[in-house]
């Protein structure tokens, strides 16, 4: 009888975890937008950033850079649009019932320890050298597990990178 109670947890866990990435875009993209190709990356730094920043950073200014390419658009001067990019964290509290022990291995562990649940915003905007927005975007991912958070963002800048137009 104890199985059943585990299974029901790593169901809930697993359909957490494996939700839907719906990007939105914020700012439709503009008719400046469409002979523009040289990009510049601007990363916005987030100061409540539990990795260290510049694996993050790294990581994430690897996934724009090719992403962008992919779609047309290319780094180099002279520099035509700038991308602004930023990363917005939330932590959220993992409650467990107090009335039941804790299910799984984790058990003593979970009990002791407060566990927290990562959810990210990436948020990409494409602007002229003026900084007229010429088209943004955004698209909300989790980031828990942490042995699975860079997959998770791999997946959340394609999806959000998808919505951007293709350059010409």
């Amino acid at each position: 009888m104890r199985i059943f109670p585990v299974l029901l947890v790593c169901l809930a866990l697993a359909t957490c975890s494996s939700h839907l990435l719906l990007p939105q875009v914020t700012t439709p993209a503009q008719p400046g937008l469409r002979d523009l190709s040289s990009v510049q990356l601007i990363a916005v730094s987030a100061s409540n950033d539990s990795q260290a920043p510049t694996e993050r950073a790294a990581l994430l200014t690897g996934l724009l850079r090719d992403g962008l390419s992919l779609r047309g658009y290319r780094e180099g001067s002279p520099v035509q649009l700038r991308a602004y990019y930023w990363l917005g964290l939330r932590r959220e509290p993992v409650e467990l019932s107090t009335d039941l022990p804790p299910p799984g291995l984790l058990g003593p562990y979970q009990s002791v320890h407060r566990l927290q649940e990562e959810h990210a915003t990436l948020h990409l905007r494409l602007t002229d050298l003026q900084d007229q927005v010429l088209w943004e975007g955004q698209v909300d991912t989790g980031l828990s597990p942490a042995w699975d958070s860079d997959e998770q963002l791999h997946k959340a800048s394609n999806a959000l990178l998808q919505q951007v137009p293709m350059a010409r």
